[in-house]
């Protein structure tokens, strides 16, 4: 699924819509693979140059990405104007990735989903770590019982900065984490509690704790954080027979992901944890984010459902909804 359409397809023409901290990075991959047409920023002057370290155009004209020239759109916009710019863009016949979320009302995202239905385009959410080699190993290591049965797990994504005025840090954070967390769950859980946590004056909280409990007794805790003076991105799932952590901020390689096998003794009668330095979890080569435009690309050339179309971001937005 991440590789290029055959090369007898022609690669599908992007344009890029909003080009901040983490358009740049969506915008260096698409030129990389040859796929990046032009790059619609209001600040396009202030641009010029990393456009032309790039080899692109770069526009401020908002209709420039729905032109006759162009066959798909990525938008890293606003999470607010997310819906109205895919409504826009399906419109225009474009197949459209956009960053999570999708919108911010649930209702908005269905009515992306059947638009994007009824025009037979692909609509694709940057759910970035369901294309992260760490998680896509941890997810079939868990699937093949490496870990017994799975029974809780715990997420955390604490970011210093990066503090926003248009969606709590549940909004602008923990999509990720409910990705994969339903991801492995792969159901709705029957109950979510949610505490919001307001350091900064105003409306927005800053911080949430979440909790889950999900069909057949599995629980999970999401912790989310802007202010935190730390960073951490910890995945930790427990099974009845091990234990696998995803720390994606782990700067070795080689330590992002950690199976712990039998860390329960059971074998004198009485449960006693067993310390250990865990084993590491030989990943795949590649880039998140390159995967993840790779795949992008092959769907919008071949038709194909990309694995964080809207079936699977519509969930996440349920679970948002719930937890706000």
């Amino acid at each position: 699924m991440s590789q290029l359409p055959d090369p007898a397809l022609r690669a599908p023409r992007v344009a890029l819509l909003g080009c901040g901290r983490w358009g740049r990075n969506i915008a260096r991959v698409l030129a990389r693979l040859g796929a990046l047409e032009v790059i619609v920023d209001p600040a396009a002057d202030a641009l010029a140059g990393y456009a032309t370290e790039l080899g692109v155009r770069v526009t401020p004209d908002f209709e420039d990405a729905f032109t006759n020239g162009i066959d798909a759109v990525a938008i890293a916009v606003p999470a607010a104007d997310h819906a109205r710019v895919v409504l826009r863009a399906l419109d225009a016949g474009k197949h459209v990735y956009v960053e999570k979320p999708l919108a911010l009302e649930l209702e908005d995202a269905e009515e992306c989903a059947a638009r994007a239905a009824a025009a037979g385009k692909t609509l694709m959410i940057g759910h970035l770590l369901q294309y992260h080699p760490a998680f896509l190993t941890l997810k079939e290591a868990v699937a093949r019982g490496d870990i017994g049965e799975l029974r809780h797990i715990t997420s955390n994504r604490l970011n210093p900065g990066a503090i926003r005025t248009e969606e709590t840090a549940l909004w602008s954070m923990a999509p990720h984490d409910f990705s994969m967390i339903l991801g492995l769950t792969g159901v709705a859980p029957e109950s979510v509690e949610s505490l919001p946590v307001q350091i900064i004056p105003g409306d927005i909280p800053d911080q949430y704790h979440v909790q889950m409990r999900f069909p057949g007794g599995v629980t999970s805790h999401v912790s989310v954080s802007w202010i935190s003076p730390f960073k951490e991105h910890k995945l930790v799932v427990l099974g009845t027979t091990g234990a696998l952590v995803f720390e994606d901020t782990q700067p070795a390689r080689e330590r992002k992901l950690v199976l712990y096998r039998d860390y329960i003794d059971r074998s004198t009668g009485a449960a006693r944890f067993v310390k250990g330095e865990g084993e590491p979890v030989a990943l795949p080569e590649g880039e998140p984010l390159e995967s993840e435009m790779r795949t992008f690309l092959h769907c919008a050339s071949t038709g194909e459902t990309p694995p964080t179309g809207a079936h699977e971001a519509i969930p996440v937005l349920r679970l948002l909804r719930q937890a706000s």
